[in-house]
């Protein structure tokens, strides 16, 4: 299995359950039409430290191959377009289990 982890901070902060919730649907079809992913989640961090992202991603796949097709899927690519305003920064790790 493979976990792939984003974690952004964004212009906003205080907007963060505004920027999960508007992208809830677009992450529901995901989870329905992408092959080989088996978990997805976005969340608002709780802890509120200097040193946290405002948003984390949690995924799972069944395997690298998976991971590469969700990454240029088109609806993917959407939720890239929809955060991508918001975003000020992005940090990301892939592992394997």
């Amino acid at each position: 299995m493979i976990k792939h982890i984003v974690c952004w901070r964004v212009d906003d902060p205080s907007q963060c359950q505004k920027y999960c919730d508007g992208a809830a649907e677009l992450l529901q079809q995901m989870r329905q039409e992408i092959e080989g992913l088996l978990h997805l989640e976005l969340a608002v961090d709780q802890s509120r430290s200097d040193t946290s992202s405002d948003l984390v991603l949690y995924s799972e796949f069944s395997s690298w191959e998976a991971l590469s097709y969700y990454d240029q899927h088109p609806l993917h690519q959407q939720f890239k377009d929809y955060l991508g305003p918001y975003r000020t920064e992005r940090r990301a790790a892939d592992y394997e289990v």
